[in-house]
């Protein structure tokens, strides 16, 4: 499997595996934080069809 440029600009460096760790917990925040936002628009899309039809499909 052929790596892209960044991961073996990532992967020839030396990181601290501390640092590794944080940028691990910051993307799954990230993303923790993404499927929030599109669960909320998801929730507005529904309320907006509840409201025009008065009822949801089953």
């Amino acid at each position: 499997m052929k790596k892209e440029p960044v991961v073996r600009e990532i992967l020839s460096t030396r990181v601290r595996p501390e640092l590794i760790k944080k940028m691990k917990f910051l993307c799954v925040e990230e993303n923790k934080r993404m499927n929030q936002l599109f669960e909320e628009a998801i929730e507005l899309l529904l309320n907006e069809y509840k409201r025009k039809k008065g009822r949801l499909f089953d």
